[in-house]
C-alpha cells in the first residue's frame, strides 16, 4: 500500500497539483486559483523566505534570475517559489500547514485537496479524519464534525471541485459518533451540577432576553457605523479589506441591534498572523469605551460579534466562553497595524 504523510504539507500537495493539472484529471479549477490558497497559507505560516532583495552586489543577478524565471511560468501550473513584497518563499520546502496557522477557508481548501491526494493513491480517507482529527482538532469531535459538515454542505466548496468524497466524510462522522454511542459508560446517570445547572439555565435566559435588544451607548448608528467602517475601508491579508462592504452593510444596518433570531449565514474576518483577530478585539474594546453607558454591558458587544462572525461564535455556547471572549479584550494593541484609530472615533 501507497505511503502518505497525513500532514496538510505544501511541497507534497504542490507536487500533486502539478501532477494533476499535467494528466487533466483536477477539475474544474486552474494552478493560479489554488495557488492564491497556497500562497496565502505559506504566508500566514510567518516561514522566512529564502532570498530576499540582496544588498551585496554579487547576489544582484541571482536575484534578478529568478524574477525573470518567474515571467517565464506558466500560470496553469503552480510555481516551485513565489515573491511577495521583494521576498522570495521556496514551495519545495516541507511546511505544515495547521488550522490555527491561516483562515478558515484556506485551510479547508488545501484540506479537501489533501483528501483528493489521498483518494488519487486509491487509499482510503478514514485514517487522514482519525489523523487530522487529533492533529488539528485535539480531539474536539464536535468542532471536527462542524467543519466537515460545513466542508460538504451545498455551496460550500462547489466551485472548488467536482468530487465524490462527501458521502465517506459523512459515513465517518456516523461511524464516529456511533462508536461513541456505543462505548460502554457507567449505567447510572451522571447528575449535572447543580451551580452549573442554574449557569446553564441563567446563560439562556440571557441568551433569549437579547433578542431584538438595541445595545444602548452614547453614540448614534451613523456614529457606529463610522468607526466599525475599517473592517472595509482598511486592508488586511493580501491587500484586501478584513470584510466585504456587502457583508458590513448587511450586519451593521441597524447599528448594534441583535436580531431577533441567530442568522443562518455567519461571516468570516479575514485576518491570518500578521493581520490578527487582535486588531479586531482591540477595536471592539476601543468602541466599546467610547460608547458604552456601564461596564456590565460589554458582554452585549462581545455577543453582537458572535452572532454574526465565525470566530466569535463560541460565545454563544456558554457564560464561561462568554465571559473568557469578552476578559480577552483588554484593550491590548496589535503591533501588527498602523490604523488610524482617531480617523474613526467621533470627534468629542
Amino acid at each position: 500500500m501507497a505511503e502518505i504523510d497525513y500532514h496538510i504539507e505544501i511541497s507534497t500537495l504542490v507536487e500533486f497539483i502539478n501532477d494533476q493539472i499535467k494528466s487533466s484529471t483536477l477539475i474544474p479549477i486552474s494552478g493560479a486559483e489554488i495557488f492564491k490558497h497556497i500562497r496565502r497559507a505559506v504566508l500566514d505560516s510567518e516561514t522566512k523566505p529564502f532570498l530576499s532583495n540582496p544588498p551585496e552586489e554579487e547576489e544582484i543577478n541571482y536575484y534578478k534570475n529568478c524574477l525573470e524565471r518567474l515571467k517565464e511560468v506558466d500560470p496553469k501550473y503552480i510555481t516551485d517559489f513565489f515573491e511577495s513584497d521583494g521576498d522570495l518563499y521556496d514551495l519545495c520546502r516541507p511546511l505544515n500547514i495547521s488550522k490555527e496557522s491561516t483562515n478558515r477557508k484556506t485551510f479547508a481548501i488545501l484540506f479537501s485537496l489533501k483528501i483528493l491526494e489521498i483518494k488519487s493513491k486509491n487509499l482510503p480517507i478514514n485514517d487522514f479524519l482519525c489523523f487530522q482529527l487529533f492533529d488539528n482538532f485535539y480531539g474536539d469531535k464536535e468542532s471536527f464534525d462542524d467543519f466537515l459538515r460545513e466542508l460538504i454542505a451545498i455551496d460550500s466548496n462547489s466551485y472548488l471541485f467536482s468530487s465524490n468524497f462527501d458521502e465517506e466524510i459523512e459515513k465517518w462522522i456516523d461511524k464516529e459518533s456511533a462508536s461513541i454511542v456505543d462505548t460502554p459508560v457507567e449505567t447510572h446517570k451522571t447528575k449535572k451540577n447543580p451551580a452549573a445547572e442554574k449557569e446553564e439555565i441563567e446563560f439562556k435566559k440571557y441568551l433569549e432576553s437579547r433578542k431584538g435588544f438595541k445595545i444602548p451607548g452614547k453614540l448614534t448608528d451613523e456614529q457606529t457605523q463610522h468607526f466599525f467602517s475599517f473592517l472595509y475601508k482598511e486592508k488586511s491579508v493580501n491587500k484586501e479589506p478584513f470584510l466585504a462592504e456587502e457583508s458590513f452593510n448587511k450586519i451593521f444596518a441597524n447599528g448594534l441591534l441583535i436580531p431577533q433570531e441567530i442568522p443562518v449565514e455567519k461571516f468570516s474576518l479575514n485576518t491570518s498572523l500578521k493581520f490578527p483577530k487582535k486588531i479586531i478585539d482591540y477595536a471592539i474594546h476601543t468602541f466599546f469605551l467610547r460608547h458604552s453607558l456601564t461596564e456590565r454591558n460589554k458582554q452585549d458587544f462581545v455577543l453582537f460579534f458572535a452572532i454574526y462572525f465565525i470566530e466569535y461564535e463560541k460565545a454563544l455556547n456558554s457564560k464561561k466562553e462568554l465571559n473568557n471572549i469578552t476578559s480577552n479584550m483588554s484593550g491590548e494593541k496589535s503591533t501588527k497595524t498602523n490604523i488610524s484609530w482617531e480617523t474613526y472615533l467621533p470627534k468629542t
